[in-house]
């Protein structure tokens, strides 16, 4: 039994140190010119093993996905520790979202992302690693509505998911524009909540 635990954290500790490399790849050349070959060269490793821990390129773009949300929770809520205010938890989670996508814009147009099922995927996987983050939003509304004085008898969970999406049309349309992503973190959180608090 430990020896299994053993080996599963070994496995866990190698994919990280990939998808650590494999970032900076993604990063600079973006996700269709990286070759298999080529990345467990740079690893160090045969291709084989590679494949031993992912098994096609797109289960690779996952898992990279994956450990990213992981680093943002981790950033997050490192962020948030000493910030009392639902408002400025919620901008920094803005802020934070929308720099991670001007810095990564080259993974972030690589076509799998145009598969309108990608973050139900990402979301579905039995891990659910976009969760922790949904449950941070759905905390923060809960405590805007008491701020506030609105109505509790709201799926705040639901509210988490919609605002996700509406911050996110900003970002595919500065995705499929080709345009700067300048945007106002507090504009947004402002349009929202007006949304939200309208009866």
């Amino acid at each position: 039994m430990i020896k299994k635990e053993m080996a599963s954290k070994v496995k866990d500790l190698k994919k990280d140190l990939i998808l650590e490399e494999t970032s900076k790849y993604f990063e600079e050349i973006g996700f269709e010119n990286i070759k298999m070959s080529d990345l467990a060269k740079n690893c160090d490793i045969s291709v084989g093993q590679l494949y031993k821990l992912f098994v096609s390129k797109e289960n690779l773009y996952y898992e990279y996905v994956s450990y990213q949300i992981r680093l943002f929770y981790d950033k997050l809520q490192k962020l948030c520790l000493n910030v009392q205010e639902p408002e400025d938890r919620l901008l920094i989670y803005l802020d934070m979202k929308f720099d991670t996508f001007k810095s990564k814009r080259k993974v972030f147009e690589a076509p799998v992302m145009g598969d309108p099922l990608f973050f139900s995927k990402m979301n579905t996987k039995q891990e659910k690693l976009a969760k922790p983050i949904y449950e941070f939003l759905q905390k923060e509304f809960e405590k805007l509505a008491r701020k506030k004085d609105l109505s509790q008898d709201v799926d705040f969970l639901q509210v988490a998911y919609v605002f996700n999406s509406f911050s996110m049309g900003y970002i595919e349309h500065w995705l499929n524009t080709k345009g700067e992503l300048e945007i106002d973190s507090k504009d947004v959180l402002k349009r929202f909540i007006r949304g939200f608090t309208s009866k």
